[in-house]
Formats: structure tokens, sequence, C-alpha cells
């Protein structure tokens, strides 16, 4: 076909958006409802953080190349079991490692989709944990950096591992998309809170 637009597919995806009545992407998102919509999809906190604060400014061309529509990022973490972590045993670290960050690739999978299913468009910023971008080798590995965007969406500070630290909240959580202790985690949303 010499014509995208007389694709079936173009053409189906076209009629159907033409059909939705679903939220603009220039309309406000509720924080406390996607807080809520955070928490009950397993995060044990979250915060936000617009596209254009100065505390990522260094990462806002990463964000845009991977989704152009980025205007807030959601960052949540996932509680880490504190005792399994303080273990000299690393087996035993190393599982509870690698399963809050399964926990945490989870919960940004059932946030994303509750919001595509609002007609939001959403993406997971990246697997939470352990870098994956390998043809990048020798540079810059990973999607984003969680850390610093759990840091700015208020979720603790760095702290002498590899992980951010809540005092108000745990020791322990894990952080996966640059977004601890805790598994922190980001999503890109294409509206604002």
């Amino acid at each position: 076909m010499a014509q995208l637009e007389e694709h079936p597919t173009v053409k189906h995806f076209r009629e159907k958006r033409a059909d939705r009545t679903d939220l603009s992407e220039a309309q406000v998102l509720d924080a406390a409802w996607l807080r809520q919509l955070c928490l009950d999809a397993g995060a044990d906190d979250v915060g936000f953080v617009e596209s254009d604060r100065p505390e990522i400014a260094d990462q806002k061309a990463e964000i845009q190349s991977v989704f152009p529509r980025t205007k807030m990022l959601i960052s949540f973490v996932c509680r880490m079991n504190r005792e399994n972590i303080r273990t000299p045993a690393r087996s035993i670290s190393n599982l509870e490692f690698h399963h809050t960050t399964d926990e945490t690739n989870d919960v940004a999978r059932r946030i994303v989709s509750s919001l595509e299913k609002i007609g939001v468009g959403a993406i997971n910023g990246g697997a939470a944990g352990f870098p994956m971008e390998a043809d990048r080798w020798g540079s810059r590995m990973w999607v984003i950096s969680h850390k610093p965007v759990a840091i700015a969406a208020g979720l603790g500070q760095m702290g002498i591992h590899r992980n951010v630290n809540s005092s108000e909240i745990w020791k322990f959580h894990s952080s996966g998309h640059g977004f601890s202790g805790c598994e922190s985690y980001g999503i890109f949303a294409s509206h604002r809170v």
C-alpha cells in the first residue's frame, strides 16, 4: 500500500481514536486520586515529579526520547523486608532484592494498565533493578536514573548504599527506575497532576 493512511491498521486506529471520549492530554489528573491508584496497585509510597523540574533536567532528553508526551513522572517505592537486607548472608539479601524488583515491575505494570484504561498515556520508565540497555555498553545502560526522581518526588534521600532511604516510613525500600532500602520506580505519564 502506497499510502500509510490507507493501511487497514492505521484506518482502524484513526476510527477508534475519533470515538474516544476519555481524558484529553490538556486535562489535569487529581493528585490524591492518582496517589490512591498507585497505592491500590501495590506501591508503598508514591510521589510525582513534573518533567521540567530542575532536579531531573539532566535526564529530560532521555525521557523525551522514550516518551515524548511525558508531562510528569510517577515515582513509587515498594518496601523490602529489613532483616533480609541486613543479613550478611548474600543469598538471602540477594533474593530479597530480586523479589522486590519483580514486585516493583508488577506494580508499575498495574499502574500503567490502569492509566491506559482511562485514556492516559503512560509507560513503565524502564525495568527496576539492573541496567538492561546493553546496546549502550560503556556508557549509560539505563533509560532513566530512578533515584534522583525518587528524591525529587520527596520519597527519601540517597543512603550509603545503592538505595534511597526514607526515614519517615522505612529504612529499606527498593529503587528501580531511578525513581531505595525500597525498590523505587518511575512511570512516564502524558498528564500532569
